[in-house]
């Protein structure tokens, strides 16, 4: 287990907390300059209750063992709420299981059944890598084929930042962001894994988005997000999204997206399902339109793969 990284994530936590405070915020009168923003080293650790110097050991990602209780003070003394306070802890303690526990491919039979009863709506199941386990057609039908991407970018971040979805989602800013906090929220446990470590610089990478706000430190547990599509076919969709948790110790969540009551998305996805039993949908990277035409295909053959899906419709019938 690589527990230096582990620490350096502890450590990286801390000073981002730490910069993202004001005095005022915890009591402390505003100072005209200072050289780094946010709270000195010095402010946490008397808020704290602890020593400067035990606290500087902290940030310097160096090997110390840190009690709950120094822990829960910390926490108080940054204002983290709930959700950064387990997250906190996960990366001081360390001690889950490896991800390496669950399959990468697949799902119980079980599992794709739910899926699969969640039709015409968008459903997915993650690892807890969040790796794409499995889907439903709907969710083909509205995003695309995910077996057109390679195995190893069927994962939620790179959906993200690989540039698949970015096109389709409108609100794909605040939507990328809060997948990556939750990201890194349900992953603190596993950031001395060498996929984890992988992920990261592949992406970072890639997507200078993705480096820019994975430097940020965001952490958020979601329950409900509102994501807006605009569908080649069918145009724009408002979608509920829930993350639902499998109770089995796998580590695997379910993504469901249920349409927002009065926008009329469930007639379109209704109308969707329809489809995708008279043609196959389009693959997932046909649904992007990249500036520099680096996925290989036409303008032309986007065309035609949309114009087969929509002249399958049957005109409508005139008084």
């Amino acid at each position: 287990m690589n527990y230096d990284q582990r620490r350096a994530e502890l450590a990286d936590f801390l000073r981002t907390r730490r910069r993202a405070l004001q005095p005022e915020e915890v009591g402390l009168p505003p100072r005209a300059s200072r050289r780094t923003p946010g709270l000195r080293r010095e402010d946490v650790a008397d808020l704290a209750g602890i020593s400067a110097c035990w606290y500087s050991r902290l940030e310097q990602a160096r090997n110390i063992r840190v009690s709950d209780h120094v822990l829960e003070s910390l926490a108080e003394a940054l204002r983290l709420n709930t959700e950064e306070r387990e997250y906190l802890l996960a990366l001081a303690h360390g001690d889950a299981p490896s991800s390496a526990s669950v399959s990468p491919d697949g799902v119980p039979p079980a599992l794709q059944r739910i899926l699969d009863s969640q039709q015409p709506h968008p459903a997915i199941a993650l690892g807890p890598r969040f790796n794409i386990l499995a889907w439903n057609q709907a969710r083909t039908d509205v995003y695309g084929d995910l077996t057109k991407i390679p195995p190893e970018h069927r994962h939620i971040l790179w959906l993200f930042f690989g540039g698949y979805l970015r096109e389709l989602i409108q609100n794909w800013e605040p939507s990328a962001r809060s997948v990556l906090a939750e990201f890194r929220a349900a992953t603190g446990v596993y950031v001395q894994e060498p996929w984890f470590t992988a992920l990261v610089r592949e992406l970072s990478q890639n997507s200078a988005d993705f480096r820019k706000w994975w430097q940020q430190h965001e952490i958020e547990r979601h329950h409900v997000t509102t994501r807006e599509v605009k569908h080649p076919f069918v145009g724009r969709m408002l979608l509920e999204e829930s993350a639902l948790v499998v109770d089995d110790r796998s580590g695997r969540r379910i993504i469901l997206e249920i349409p927002q009551p009065g926008t009329g998305t469930e007639n379109k996805l209704t109308a969707l399902s329809w489809r995708s039993h008279r043609v196959q949908a389009p693959p997932c990277h046909v649904l992007q339109r990249p500036a520099s035409g680096n996925d290989g295909t036409t303008t032309a053959e986007r065309e035609d793969t949309y114009g087969a899906i929509s002249a399958a419709e049957p005109s409508p019938r005139r008084p």
